[in-house]
């Protein structure tokens, strides 16, 4: 799993993605994509940021 914060694409939250690899015997055998908006304080149930130890707001 590879993750990152992704900003100035236009959109009003930066993005949080992840990549999640499968590899088996030393080769790529599987490849997924998640995309989502990055929560602010007031949408996180936990209280925490996504990613990081700032909201998107506090940065």
């Amino acid at each position: 799993m590879v993750r990152g914060r992704f900003t100035g694409h236009g959109q009003p939250a930066p993005w949080i993605a992840v990549d999640f690899l499968r590899v088996e015997d030393g080769v790529l055998a599987e490849h997924w994509d998640v995309i989502e908006d990055e929560v602010p304080r007031e949408q996180s149930a936990s209280g925490l940021p996504m990613y990081g130890d700032a909201f998107p707001e506090e940065r």
